[in-house]
């Protein structure tokens, strides 16, 4: 897991099972992020949830910091996973039934390296789309699965390799606590936070990476010659990072925060880019303390309202039909500024 989270449970007249269980979840699942937008503070609400749609069977949800709005849980469902972020300051108070379905864990122990092979899993049964796939143990594996799991985690106990040999998509967050996870020049997508931990290590090879949540370095990243691409609306790179290519653009509302005094180095290829209806919001997870950005190639920053950004490399960084919100150095920005 990401993070541990904290429940805050109202409990009044209900007991509440809280529970794991190894169930298989239907293909389709979502992840859905909590917004308290709606008439009441209902979780069966859908104007409550980015997107109008509200939780069904095999779904995981995430509350964070785009909301403050309490929630009263009032589904009888069984969910992928139950995120609750640091920045996520309301109460959630649990009024029904609410099940966790913890997935399927690797053994490795079926003869092969294939995931494929069911009897290298828990259960003997080879992981669905959306479910909760674990990562245990010394056993390397070779993904062979054409599946769109709801998560993944290689646990900081596993010592053990991932190696993709197709492309990987997962509905809600990746996270490399241990182990080697190398995508051998196949695709790696992930609609939630992609976290690399102290004792884990990324091998991104030629890969195309996209990541619709947080990046989260805390071990090892090997770029390679790959492209990171950030495509969700409201992110955060933590960490100390060195990219080959990396891509942030945006078409609508969108704001990338870049952890303080940490450094982001980019090897070849950095854009920056939002629209001249939209501009792309760049900040520091610290107000009037810099984030450190080294573009050593190419640079196509455009559009884009900027704040407490340094870039140390000796070539000066121009930022094109953008805002200087202040605190900005070795960056220029053109007589047509946007407002």
């Amino acid at each position: 897991m990401l993070h541990t989270y904290t429940i805050k449970k109202i409990l009044p007249d209900l007991i509440v099972c809280l529970f794991v269980l190894n169930l298989a979840v239907t293909a389709g699942a979502a992840t859905l992020t909590w917004s308290g937008g709606g008439a009441d503070d209902l979780a069966s609400t859908p104007g409550n949830w980015f997107g109008a749609v509200s939780p069904h069977h095999a779904d995981a949800v995430i509350f964070d910091s785009t909301s403050s709005g309490n929630c009263t849980w009032d589904l009888n469902i069984t969910l992928s996973s139950f995120n609750i972020h640091p920045g996520y300051t309301g109460t959630v108070t649990i009024d029904a039934g609410l099940i966790i379905n913890n997935g399927v864990t690797w053994t490795g122990e079926g003869g092969d390296t294939l995931s494929s092979n069911p009897a290298n899993w828990s259960g003997g049964a080879a992981p669905q789309d959306g479910d909760h796939i674990d990562f245990d143990g010394i056993k390397d594996c070779l993904w062979d699965l054409d599946i769109s799991p709801a998560s993944l985690t290689m646990g900081p106990g596993f010592t053990g390799s991932v190696t993709l040999i197709t492309d990987l998509s997962i509905a809600g967050d990746l996270s490399v606590e241990g182990g080697l996870l190398n995508a051998h020049d196949n695709a790696l997508r992930t609609n939630g936070d992609l976290l690399i931990g102290v004792d884990g290590t990324l091998y991104a090879t030629s890969s195309l990476i996209q990541v619709n949540g947080d990046w989260i370095n805390k071990g090892a990243f090997d770029s390679g010659t790959s492209t990171v691409m950030l495509g969700g609306s409201h992110q955060t790179v933590y960490g100390d990072n060195t990219f080959y290519n990396f891509v942030k653009t945006a078409v609508s509302a969108a704001t990338l925060n870049v952890e303080a005094a940490r450094t982001q180095k980019i090897l070849n290829n950095l854009t920056l880019q939002g629209t001249a209806g939209h501009l792309l919001v760049l900040r520091s997870t610290e107000s009037e303390t810099s984030w450190f950005i080294d573009p050593v190639s190419t640079r196509n920053i455009s559009y884009a309202d900027i704040r407490d950004m340094k870039n140390i490399n000796q070539i000066g960084v121009a930022a094109d039909n953008s805002h200087n919100s202040g605190n900005n150095s070795n960056v220029s920005f053109d007589i047509n500024q946007c407002m």
